[in-house]
């Protein structure tokens, strides 16, 4: 069976199609295929035809584009718009769920599913950083936002009379000794102990934590963190794909 999961972020959309036994599903593997589009714009009708997809989930962080959604619904016999109502194997203890980014849930999902039974911090480092806390016994609890680096940098520049528009690099310096390494090392070393500082917190909460880093832009950060982490681009995906197989296959 052909799973196809869709989740469209600010800027671009992401398309995963997964492969799975429907009475022993492997829920940890990664996609055989994801491809990113412009968001909002649909795949060419040959991926369709090469995977036949059977299931499908869309997710999105903003309104839901219902004419997308009706030419999905015509190409996928069970094609669902991801919501809160669906059947996860986590408990949302968020105050106000219907607030929450699903993309955010969508990840503790992930984490759940390739490390069931553990306490997780999820680090999402994309256009904003999330950090989410999932307890040992499956409850989300929410967690903080942050800007990302492209953010950061932007408002330096645009919020400045004179500050230049720099770019992010793996190889940033501790100190910055002119006002392009100034920026960078204020972003980057920014965010390198921001990070540093809520895996410190939370193993203070549970030494055995583990911690997730997803989304585009961990590659800056993840050979630097001495902390054991998880390095997965595609955790959002895998929770989207696990909650579509739930909701499919064991729904009550």
């Amino acid at each position: 069976m052909i799973q196809l999961v869709i989740d469209r972020g600010n800027s671009a959309c992401k398309w995963a199609f997964f492969s799975l036994d429907e009475q022993q599903p492997d829920m940890t593997a990664e996609p055989l295929e994801v491809l990113t589009t412009l968001s909002g714009e649909m795949l060419p009708d040959n991926y369709f035809e090469q995977y036949q997809p059977q299931a499908g989930i869309y997710s999105s962080v903003g309104p839901a584009d219902e004419a997308f959604i009706a030419a999905l619904r015509e190409r996928i016999p069970q094609f669902y718009v991801y919501a809160l109502s669906m059947k996860m194997p986590i408990r949302n203890a968020y105050r106000t769920p219907q607030t929450l980014g699903l993309d955010r849930l969508a990840a503790a999902v992930g984490a759940w599913t390739l490390a069931p039974g553990k306490s997780s911090l999820i680090v999402d480092m994309g256009t904003a950083i999330t950090y989410d806390f999932m307890t040992s016994d499956g409850v989300y609890q929410g967690g903080n936002i942050a800007p990302g680096i492209w953010l950061r940098f932007k408002v330096l520049h645009q919020e400045t009379a004179a500050l230049p528009l720099v770019e992010a690099r793996e190889d940033f310096p501790e100190m910055g000794v002119d006002t392009q390494t100034a920026i960078r090392a204020g972003v980057m070393q920014g965010i390198w102990h921001e990070l540093q500082g809520y895996l410190n917190q939370y193993r203070q909460i549970d030494e055995n934590l583990t911690c997730f880093m997803t989304g585009g832009d961990i590659s800056y950060f993840e050979s630097r963190v001495k902390f054991p982490i998880f390095a997965r681009k595609n955790l959002v995906l895998i929770g989207l794909n696990r909650i579509l197989y739930d909701h499919v296959h064991r729904s009550v």
